[in-house]
């Protein structure tokens, strides 16, 4: 039993492997020549090279499979990257789908996002609350979106798949790093100077592994299953960084409105002489950390079991892992 993973080397992907070695399987990694593959060394996993965009690559890194979890995405909140985010998550996700279906896969578990899941204003979204067309999103939240339809038409052609929409995942094993561990650095290395006020929904990484793994066993064919976590202040997340690491948190907190004027401008001038420069914060990720958009997984724990853990301690751990492995001195 062959099990192929896509985005093997990101964080959900360096845990998920991990996770399923533990378990006895055998496992594929769809992986691009000249990445960075570290989170894979001196694992005994099979690597596929390939590219989403590239369908033939796909077709070749499914056959001799039997279930596959596709994790692999583009993310990105900068203004212009809209050509590669509907390129990577849209058609590659649909090259991947058309090809599991042809290849007979048992099973399929695709990883989208909350981003994915319409924001509730009277609480907490579930699955039902799809993305509403008037609501502002990121161009990264259209393509995970439109990365779910591609998913649905091939469950009606007869693909055996399942959805998993997971938050803003924290924790261990995070080698490249993610965006939220490049914070969680920055702020053991002194070098977060201010913070804004909001929050969001956090998730450790241990439980969106466990979710997949349940969506694969347990989950119902066609539907989706939110792999949220908790919600959480701005301020008390820094809060935990500064008990995990002894790093004073920063004492300047910019206002919203303000530091949304401050992005609208600095995003016109990073787009216009600096499209290349990946930015930390943009006018987007400051709404939507004031949007007040959060997730219920009881789905998950009634349909799937699904068992949360505490998201500080996945903050801890994430400390831990970036300490014992170098990134933090």
């Amino acid at each position: 039993m062959t099990t192929l993973v896509t985005g093997a080397t990101g964080h959900l992907g360096a845990n998920l492997v991990r996770a399923l070695l533990a378990r006895g399987e055998k496992v594929r990694a769809l992986i691009r020549k000249g990445s960075n593959n570290t989170a894979l060394d001196d694992l005994d996993v099979e690597h596929a090279y390939g590219d989403l965009r590239d369908e033939q690559s796909i077709i070749k890194a499914v056959n001799g499979c039997d279930y596959v979890y596709h994790l692999a995405a583009f993310v990105s909140i900068r203004d212009g990257d809209r050509k590669e985010l509907y390129d990577v998550n849209v058609l590659g996700t649909r090259y991947l789908m058309q090809a599991c279906r042809l290849a007979n896969i048992k099973k399929v578990v695709h990883c989208s996002s909350f981003g994915a899941v319409g924001n509730n204003p009277d609480g907490a979204s579930n699955e039902k609350w799809a993305v509403s067309p008037y609501e502002m999103t990121t161009d990264y939240e259209i393509s995970k979106t439109f990365a779910e339809l591609e998913v649905y038409k091939e469950v009606v052609r007869g693909l055996q798949a399942v959805i998993v929409n997971p938050s803003g995942i924290v924790g261990p094993w995070d080698f490249k790093p993610s965006l939220l561990g490049k914070t969680i650095i920055e702020f053991a290395q002194g070098k977060m100077r201010g913070s804004v006020k909001g929050g969001f929904d956090f998730t450790p990484v241990q439980d969106v592994v466990q979710g997949h793994l349940l969506a694969m066993e347990k989950g119902v064919v066609g539907e989706r299953y939110l792999l949220t976590g908790e919600q959480h202040s701005i301020d008390e997340t820094l809060d935990w960084l500064e008990e995990f690491t002894g790093v004073s948190k920063p004492k300047l907190v910019i206002p919203t409105f303000l530091m949304q004027n401050i992005a609208i401008v600095k995003d016109w001038i990073e787009r216009k002489f600096f499209p290349h420069v990946y930015p930390r914060f943009n006018y987007h990720s400051i709404r939507l950390l004031n949007c007040g958009k959060y997730g219920a997984h009881t789905r998950a724990i009634n349909e799937l079991g699904l068992k949360p853990t505490p998201v500080k301690e996945a903050y801890r751990d994430s400390v831990l892992w970036f300490k014992e492995h170098g990134y933090i001195k």
